[in-house]
């Protein structure tokens, strides 16, 4: 029994993964996938209706004007038809392209609501908030603007195509059934050994991308040390494995479309076999053509269906990743509004017995029963080595995290009773490597303040000393590209602080 119930458990978790896909869908999105799937639906079942138009023809071939008029009506309404099951289409597309933006917005802001303490536990956290936003998102869209139409169209094919064949010729379809087996393999081998090996293709050019864009935007270090043939060296030797990736792809797409070829003999096999049961039962060619073409298009939709399915357990992995971050609520919650605002800030400081150790070095103090009390109005400077506890001062103070023991305080108040984002809008920081985002120098000044009017973002300008220097740029305040200029680094830095 308790085999049983673990076996339960796993199991639910499984659909439940699968269903994260369309955690981010509203009611039109609802709406627009209802469309789609019931236009995937009609798509799929579209081909056996062709098969029995196609039979009927074929079966009455040759039976005068009336057959060619009736061929030519059952056309247009068909043609009508798939015109309506483009909407299926569009229906997909759209609501994917929905949901992912709905998803990305929500990925990121779960992102910046989380504490510093996340990020120092989770290595290479920055990669990673990247892949998610780029590639996890990339990969839902695509399972919900491509991968679930097809599967749905194709099972429904599948579905379809046999149920036609067993109700117009029992016989044929039972013998030509094992020969799905032979026509799952070619679609199968492409979609699980060439799709994997373009997978790994596109994860091995990560590393000679990451060796040209770190001479790149180190250009002066590779030219000081004279180390351009050492870089091409290295980005050479680095594309060695995709190009031997790239030729076993080559070889596995040869096999695959190589290997449709068995579609042909079970087709003929299927002719020849029909044939007989014209001549001995009385069958028409035309339905006997159509049976045997049914069971190659079912056996090829069925392939298509189970390629799919390693789409849908990528994406339901990458939309748990997603997820897992949205719902995650940390420690230090920048999001909440819980929390005491004081009336009157006077700006006394004061450490109280405060033991600290950051959370990716558990075993390594920091501080043991640390005291600072800093008057308000008075100009402190902490000096020490390297590793003293000098930066960690700053971080605690801004609550970027909490002490294991002791009091943080702002006139005389525990700062965890306050609210965070009060708080750090009480404070100025400037940091020892300052960074400037990727837009002008105002955007990057308004950050202090984002409803600062161009008059006060000047006057922080003029009270960091920058304004001066900034103004002889050709395009003063507007001026995007910052990476020539490092001395301003600093002096916009410090001119945030000021609104």
């Amino acid at each position: 029994m308790g085999g049983d119930d673990r076996s339960a458990g796993k199991a639910k978790p499984v659909l439940g993964s699968f269903m994260t896909v369309f955690m981010h869908a509203d009611a039109v999105d609802v709406v627009l996938m209802v469309l789609g799937l019931l236009g995937a639906v009609g798509d799929g079942l579209s081909m056996p209706v062709l098969l029995l138009i196609t039979g009927s023809v074929y079966n009455n071939f040759g039976g005068g004007a009336d057959n060619v008029q009736e061929f030519s009506s059952k056309v247009n309404m068909n043609a009508r038809n798939l015109l309506f099951l483009a909407a299926e289409g569009y229906c997909w597309t759209r609501t994917a392209e929905r949901q992912a933006s709905r998803m990305r917005a929500r990925y990121l802001q779960a992102v910046l609501r989380q504490d510093v303490e996340y990020f120092d536990l989770k290595k290479g956290s920055t990669a990673e908030v990247i892949t998610s936003v780029a590639n996890d998102s990339l990969v839902v869209q695509d399972v919900l603007s491509e991968k679930v139409p097809n599967f749905v169209m194709n099972a429904a094919m599948f579905v379809g195509n046999y149920a036609f064949g067993f109700a117009l010729m029992r016989q044929l379809m039972l013998v030509a059934l094992p020969s799905v087996v032979l026509l799952i393999i070619p679609t199968f081998m492409y979609g699980r050994v060439v799709v994997d090996l373009a997978r790994r293709i596109r994860e091995q050019y990560t590393r000679p991308g990451a060796i040209a864009e770190q001479a790149m935007s180190s250009v002066r270090t590779v030219y000081s040390f004279v180390a351009e043939r050492t870089t091409m060296a290295q980005f050479s030797a680095a594309l060695e494995e995709s190009v031997r990736l790239g030729l076993k792809q080559g070889l596995a797409k040869g096999v695959a479309i190589g290997s449709n070829g068995i579609t042909f003999a079970i087709l003929a096999f299927n002719v020849w076999y029909g044939s007989r049961l014209v001549m001995s039962h009385g069958y028409k060619g035309g339905t006997v053509f159509v049976v045997s073409y049914a069971v190659i298009q079912g056996g090829l939709a069925l392939g298509s269906v189970l390629s799919n399915v390693k789409y849908l357990s990528e994406a339901s992995s990458a939309a748990e990743r997603i997820l897992e971050v949205i719902r995650r609520v940390p420690k230090i919650d920048s999001e909440s509004d819980t929390g005491e605002e004081l009336g009157n800030v006077a700006g006394e400081v004061e450490f109280r017995n405060v033991k600290f150790c950051y959370p990716s070095r558990p075993e390594s103090p920091i501080f043991v029963s640390f005291n600072l009390r800093v008057p308000a109005g008075r100009t402190v400077a902490l000096v020490g080595g390297s590793g003293s506890g000098k930066s960690t001062v700053i971080a605690l103070l801004e609550r970027f995290y909490d002490p294991s023991a002791g009091e943080v305080m702002v006139d005389g108040v525990d700062i965890r009773r306050l609210r965070l984002k009060w708080l750090r809008a009480q404070m100025g920081l400037v940091s020892q490597e300052p960074a400037l985002f990727a837009t002008s120098i105002r955007e990057n000044i308004l950050f202090g303040k984002e409803d600062a009017t161009a008059e006060e973002v000047i006057a922080a300008a003029k009270a960091a000393n920058a304004h001066s220097f900034i103004s002889q740029l050709p395009q003063g305040y507007d001026t995007q590209e910052l990476g020539e200029m490092k001395g301003l680094w600093n002096k916009e830095f410090t001119t945030r602080c000021f609104q």
